[in-house]
């Protein structure tokens, strides 16, 4: 088995979703066999690689991308995600007490400035001297798993996607109670009244480290449990090559294959 190959159950579980994509009508050459097809999408993924260095085994680049896309705009990644979210919640439990947010740059290459940059997750990313780039902003639960993923441009501040990201989540947060407190950690770059104000709003005790805070030493800090989970995000340390949010559910539904 290659390196990259998704495993028995997790192909199980994500096989009935791209029934519905099967060629019905015959002729031509024979269709490629869609759990290689996956499995090329992952490699991609994985190892950062461009379409075109794709190994032959899983198929032609163009038509992995082909799948690819259609998958992506059918939200076939968005619901292996949730799926596996609800996995995990059966298995082990969604620790809410305690909460993270955070986000992390990746570089975007485009050429020119057009004017879908925005719709695509797009933007000038000021640290990076205007270049276009993208942020994955990430909300995740007391041991790091992933409850929401959301692609913006670079030029978009932390600060203004509480709330948006909170949308995003693929499972249902239980109503917070007196006796089971739900918190809210974010780092100093979220230190604004408006945001503990948006964060009070929506039921959550805030944490957030102000500007001039001696940051401890002693135990995690707020974002140390969201900075471990970018650590072995597949997203980490490579281009984002690709448009629109397609890759905002890969980055998190890929980990599932090799867990």
């Amino acid at each position: 088995m290659l390196i990259y190959e998704i495993l028995d159950d997790f192909w199980c579980k994500v096989e009935p979703l791209l029934a519905p994509f099967k060629r019905t009508k015959s002729g031509g050459s024979p269709p490629r066999d869609f759990r290689s097809i996956l499995n090329g999408i992952f490699y991609v993924l994985k190892t950062g690689c461009q379409w075109h260095l794709l190994p032959r085994c899983y198929g032609s680049k163009s038509a992995v991308h082909e799948h690819f896309q259609r998958w992506a705009n059918a939200r076939v990644f968005a619901e292996i995600f949730r799926l596996y979210a609800l996995e995990y919640q059966a298995r082990k439990g969604i620790q809410w007490e305690w909460q993270s947010m955070d986000g992390t740059l990746l570089q975007a290459p485009v050429r020119g400035q057009p004017v879908w940059l925005a719709v695509e997750g797009l933007g000038r990313n000021p640290p990076d001297r205007g270049r276009s780039g993208s942020k994955l902003h990430l909300h995740v639960e007391q041991q790091g798993v992933p409850l929401a993923v959301d692609l913006v441009g670079a030029n978009v501040h932390d600060s203004r996607l509480v709330s948006p990201t909170l949308v995003l989540d693929v499972l249902p947060r239980p109503a917070p109670t007196t006796e089971h407190p739900q918190h809210l950690c974010l780092d100093k770059g979220y230190d604004y009244a408006r945001v503990d104000t948006e964060v009070a709003e929506k039921d959550y005790l805030p944490h957030i480290r102000r500007i001039g805070e001696e940051k401890t030493t002693a135990g995690a800090t707020p974002s140390s449990t969201i900075r471990a989970h970018f650590s072995r995000n597949p997203l980490s340390g490579f281009h984002r090559r690709g448009k629109g949010r397609h890759y905002t559910a890969l980055s998190v539904s890929g980990l599932g294959a090799w867990q």
